[in-house]
């Protein structure tokens, strides 16, 4: 697209696969690639590892041939990506090693229990940290690859790209993948997660929690806990902190959503962000695409 549209063509594309031909997705549809070894490694400017399911992800990893190429590629790139579990191929690679990195939120626990030499961040949409860029699901991969273009080519190119896509210009790259991720945890308490939402600026205690999911006290703290994974204090300090986060993108001002999120001022509800995403509220929206740290790794960066 952004060939399309560019003055100069700033990109030439290639799909590869370890040999070549006829690749058939899982959808169906069949892609036609170049084999990995016809493809000199030292041309490749940024090299994309795609997501799949559990059955291609296997047989990726199982292929030595790409897995030198990879290997051989890895130093001389300028950018390395995956795209939702291409990620579980660059750490099967050893390439993840000590980075902060992102995958499809449904996927994140089981790459940090497979792999744990990284910290994996569930939330975010997509993640650079120096030469390394991940993202979370197939559209977050959308808005990584306009960071890029963005970066490559200017933002005038990467908001025509956006435009023909119907798409925002891009969503900031600490951006949660899924608007709480409880939320769809949240199960047979559903009713009480919307009347929670509505309420946000009250003072809310467990019991008045339980009284609205029509639970004693103690019936109810287990039954969350165990159907979300959370206390119930802690699932509606994450709600709060979502309308925060929304708010922030939408400008309002602190005062004004300390007030409307039920925090008891804007100390406390700043703490309570910095706890939860890792920065302040007045970082929040600069951060951008860059939510990585920047320190080096040796897979990546050395010969």
């Amino acid at each position: 697209m952004a060939c399309a549209l560019g003055v100069d063509s700033p990109y030439r594309v290639v799909v590869l696969s370890g040999g070549g031909g006829p690749v058939t997705l899982s959808n169906g549809l069949t892609l036609h690639t170049a084999a990995a070894a016809d493809i000199d490694p030292l041309g490749i400017d940024t090299l994309i590892i795609a997501g799949g399911e559990r059955e291609g992800l296997e047989h990726a990893a199982a292929d030595a041939s790409l897995a030198a190429w990879v290997g051989r590629a890895r130093a001389p790139v300028r950018r390395l990506a995956s795209v939702c579990t291409g990620a579980f191929l660059l750490a099967h690679w050893g390439l993840l090693g000590g980075r902060r990195v992102t995958t499809h939120w449904e996927s994140a626990r089981v790459l940090g229990q497979y792999f744990t030499d990284m910290d994996v961040d569930a939330d975010a949409l997509y993640l650079q940290d120096g030469k390394l860029w991940t993202s979370g699901g197939v559209t977050a991969g959308i808005d990584m690859c306009l960071a890029m273009v963005e970066q490559d080519a200017g933002r005038w190119l990467a908001a025509r790209v956006a435009r023909q896509l119907n798409l925002a210009l891009r969503r900031p790259g600490n951006q949660a993948q899924y608007s709480l991720i409880l939320e769809g945890q949240a199960g047979a308490y559903g009713e009480l997660v919307d009347w929670l939402r509505q309420h946000l600026a009250e003072a809310i205690s467990v019991e008045r929690m339980a009284q609205v999911a029509g639970q004693a006290p103690r019936t109810f703290h287990r039954g969350f806990t165990r159907a979300t994974g959370f206390t119930p204090r802690d699932f509606l300090e994450a709600l709060r902190l979502e309308a925060v986060r929304t708010g922030l993108e939408a400008d309002q001002s602190l005062k004004m959503l300390a007030r409307a999120t039920g925090f008891r001022s804007e100390a406390q509800l700043s703490k309570a962000f910095q706890r939860r995403f890792g920065l302040a509220p007045s970082q929040y929206l600069g951060r951008g695409a860059s939510g990585g740290s920047r320190h080096g790794s040796p897979a990546l960066d050395n010969p």
